[in-house]
């Protein structure tokens, strides 16, 4: 199949390609020495514990000789150009969705369309999805692909990946830019003022078009999302499920809500891993950016120049938020036992009542307390990292903001996320953390806490 984007490898096992199976192998947006095997079947992609099943069983193969592992294939390998069809699948989508009163074919004429690709596998959007559809995309950044990333980290999250792309915008006067990471299976957006949408901003801003069509949709986000875009999303007449950290968890906690007879339409993750019902739950960063495509044409045709970011006008801005890491102390095959040890030490803490003020949080019918968000049917997702959240006030019961913990399943640290709506919060959460927590409970030995002790002396860690 040759160069092309997570999506595709899932699209291309549905007609009419219809295979049984694909793999994928990609770093995404990591450093080219980190390539790993993406593996998908008709059913979706196999999650974490299924891919270590199939490593296990062909190890134990290979290492006791079971099979034959052979060069010789029945027939000479096919190489298929399902790029070209995948983007024509996101083109017609465009067309008849917008289905324009004077040029069907051309619905993107008169709008210009900044893409930065990263360097990844996202420049075919340009060439092969807005350019053919009348787009101008005149200043679009970084669309050949070369794993070194020479510019940035392909990464929506990443700020210099979204300045750039500000600044593009700004300087073309373009309506929309768009952020791809490595695979397109994440993206972020800038509006046509230059405000850059990622985060808990794009999560508002799907969940803004998908209610207008979907009134009383589910909307399932993982529990690193903030009290305004729970408010935003209950404001709009729809109902927010937090879950555990971690784009498969969030997606298929979609996937089973609906199979339960919640009717959940999209589900999406701050790091902008995102998923539609539409769309076969498929972590798809295109079809996402199609979907703000089709709102930013029709908002035009009705006679608005006001553009995509006028959707998320009223979601309250966060005040502080941080993400800290704490290094396990370790060799690498006791590290897994150790960020567990300090993990449920954290949740003792607050059982017990050490932490004054801190208590495990409850989300919906999801509940933090029982190993964060654990589902409540008859038959749970297993857990493949631990995590908590815990609401913190202060000694006047105000609200301070929330602390969320949770193990790495990439690498052996320990992510602690933060978000205050008080000025100089995140930093008073993390003394506490620090003094009544790690250094009480003794977990500074077997975590390197050097974050921990330097934010709150400094401040913004970026």
């Amino acid at each position: 199949m040759g160069l092309a984007t997570t999506p595709a490898y899932f699209m291309r096992l549905l007609p009419p390609f219809a295979y049984d199976a694909s793999i994928m192998m990609t770093a995404s947006h990591l450093p080219y020495i980190r390539n790993g095997l993406k593996f998908f079947t008709k059913k979706g992609w196999l999650t974490s514990p299924e891919v270590e099943q199939i490593c296990d069983k062909a190890a134990h193969k290979y290492a006791n000789r079971l099979t034959k592992v052979s060069t010789m294939l029945n027939s000479p390998p096919k190489k298929v150009d399902f790029m070209r069809a995948y983007a024509k699948h996101l083109r017609d989508i465009i067309k008849e969705r917008v289905n324009h009163p004077i040029h069907h074919d051309t619905p993107l004429k008169g709008f210009q369309i900044i893409v930065n690709a990263g360097n990844g596998s996202g420049g075919f959007f340009t060439w092969d999805v807005l350019d053919k559809l009348g787009a101008d995309t005149f200043g679009s950044l970084h669309l050949n692909p070369d794993g070194m990333f020479p510019n940035h980290i392909p990464n929506p999250e990443d700020r210099t990946a979204m300045a750039l792309t500000r600044a593009a915008v700004l300087e073309n006067s373009a309506d929309l830019g768009i952020v791809f990471d490595t695979d397109v299976d994440r993206n972020g957006v800038v509006d046509n003022k230059g405000n850059p949408i990622n985060g808990d901003k794009l999560i508002a801003l799907m969940s803004a078009i998908v209610l207008k069509e979907h009134l009383g949709t589910t909307i399932v986000t993982d529990a690193r999302t903030s009290m305004a875009l729970t408010k935003f999303i209950t404001d709009r007449g729809g109902h927010h499920c937090l879950y555990r950290v971690g784009y498969r968890n969030v997606i298929d906690k979609g996937v089973q809500l609906n199979k339960d007879g919640i009717e959940t339409h999209l589900m999406m993750e701050t790091s902008g891993h995102g998923a539609l019902k539409e769309n076969y739950f498929l972590d798809d960063g295109a079809y996402m950016v199609v979907k703000i495509i089709i709102e930013m044409v029709r908002m035009k045709l009705a006679g608005s120049d006001e553009g995509i970011g006028s959707l998320i006008k009223d979601l309250e801005e966060l005040l502080e938020s941080i993400e800290l890491r704490m290094n396990i102390i370790s060799e690498p095959k006791y590290a897994e036992a150790r960020d567990t040890e300090a993990i449920e030490a954290f949740r003792s803490y607050i059982e017990e009542g050490q932490l004054e003020g801190w208590e495990l949080d409850s989300c919906g019918d999801c509940w933090v307390s029982e190993g964060c968000l654990v589902d409540s049917n008859d038959s749970p997702a297993a857990i493949d990292a631990q995590m908590y959240r815990a609401k913190v006030s202060n000694e006047k019961n105000e609200e301070l903001g929330w602390v969320h913990i949770r193990q790495s399943i990439r690498n052996p640290n320990i992510a602690v996320n933060m978000q205050s709506s008080v000025q100089g919060g995140c930093q008073l959460m993390t003394r506490v953390l620090r003094d009544k927590f790690l250094l009480a409970s003794g977990m500074d030995q077997i975590l390197d806490i050097s974050e921990v002790e330097k934010y709150p002396r400094f401040g913004n860690m970026g």
